[in-house]
């Protein structure tokens, strides 16, 4: 089976913060089944106006280079995986059109001629596609592909951070109507292609063995509460700072970078001496650094957006040894009996007292035993792969 992958993110910005995200791990445990030859990862082509304006490299660092030619690179990354990179003169467009040009890059010729002749020179023309960016439909549009799979992670349609939501309902439209499997990260995301026949629930998983130095062994009297990924307009920090308010006594750690809410996360670190905000940690060092946590917090607001995701940080925080409190988001229950979900803001601050109360009955490692099986990524990816395969040869 040969694979051509575009995901959400791309393999430079997997080697800039770690393999940490859904599309990461699919692609890394891709690799580890024997089902699979290659996989050709497409890149986001790189604007004129990113390498001038963030400074960025536009090609894939570290590899092999197969080819270099016309501002086109073919680089292998490993034994079976090779990254595509395509950079594009477009400075005032890009401008202009901020992310929405995602849309227009992945409809350039020059990037749709880029990808055929990486297939060619990899003879991998009977490649299945799998896309993850529903920005980037118009490769399944242009693009001949032994099968056409979408990978649906968090619905477009109700991100805060995009603006015009036609052209996402315009191309999750083509998905519904033409991809031959659509897999979803949440159960809700499937409501939005009522028509395709092949649509599944698939959702993130955690590789346990990836988070063993994130044990904590010795508890002390300094009680962590950790949060770890985005800052960003999901997060309710009026539920945080009434634990903050409540428990004066306890830290609140949050690992992340700060793409929105930056003047509550000032506000907040201002005003109580017992949070602190660490920025980006990378993925390789953050089982070290969530050490420290003695709780885990999943204080998401509940909306249309965050009905759409399932947080790989519940997995995390579990495989971690760590309980963990969460508001009602989607996909959080029935995995284990130490995930705590909160009706209110009450329920979430009371949860909290009990857990901190009786920190020292808590065990790690029976913690991270409750985690089922179904949620390795091993076995998540072994289902992706069967569902790919069937009903076509490949």
């Amino acid at each position: 089976m040969n694979i051509v992958i575009v995901p959400f993110h791309d393999y430079k910005k997997w080697q800039n913060e770690g393999f940490r995200t859904r599309d990461a791990h699919m692609c890394q445990h891709f690799t580890q089944d024997n089902r699979v030859e290659r996989i050709l990862v497409v890149n986001r082509p790189t604007s004129l106006a990113e390498l001038l304006l963030k400074r960025k490299k536009w090609a894939t660092q570290g590899g092999k280079i197969e080819y270099k030619k016309n501002n086109i690179q073919l680089s292998r990354m490993s034994e079976r995986v090779w990254c595509l990179d395509v950079f594009l003169f477009d400075f005032f467009k890009v401008v202009l059109q901020k992310k929405m040009w995602w849309f227009t890059a992945f409809n350039y010729k020059k990037v749709i001629l880029a990808i055929q002749d990486a297939q060619k020179y990899l003879n991998m023309n009977d490649a299945i596609l799998v896309l993850q960016n529903p920005m980037a439909i118009g490769v399944a549009k242009k693009l001949r592909a032994n099968r056409f799979v979408f990978d649906a992670i968090d619905n477009w349609l109700y991100h805060p951070q995009m603006p015009d939501k036609s052209l996402i309902r315009e191309n999750y439209d083509f998905v519904d109507k033409n991809a031959d499997l659509v897999m979803t990260v949440s159960q809700a995301l499937m409501n939005t292609f009522p028509y395709n026949n092949n649509v599944h629930w698939i959702p993130n998983g955690v590789d346990v063995d990836f988070f063993s130095n994130a044990i904590k062994n010795v508890r002390d009297h300094n009680i962590v509460v950790g949060y770890v990924g985005k800052i960003q307009d999901r997060i309710d920090f009026e539920l945080v700072e009434e634990c903050l308010i409540k428990f004066p006594y306890a830290q609140f750690v949050f690992m992340g970078p700060v793409y929105s809410q930056i003047n509550e996360v000032n506000r907040l670190r201002t005003k109580y001496k017992n949070i602190m905000f660490k920025g980006d940690i990378h993925y390789e060092n953050l089982p070290n650094e969530m050490r420290c946590f003695d709780i885990t917090i999943i204080p998401h607001k509940v909306d249309q957006f965050t009905e759409s995701m399932n947080p790989l940080k519940l997995y995390e925080y579990l495989a971690s040894g760590k309980p963990v409190i969460s508001t009602g988001v989607a996909g959080i229950s029935s995995i284990s009996k130490y995930v705590f979900v909160a009706e209110n803001s009450k329920q979430f601050v009371d949860k909290l007292d009990e857990l901190i109360t009786n920190i020292s009955d808590i065990d790690a490692r029976t913690i991270i035993d409750s985690i089922p099986s179904e949620c390795f990524w091993r076995n998540r990816t072994s289902i992706m792969l069967d569902l790919m395969s069937e009903s076509k040869d490949c």
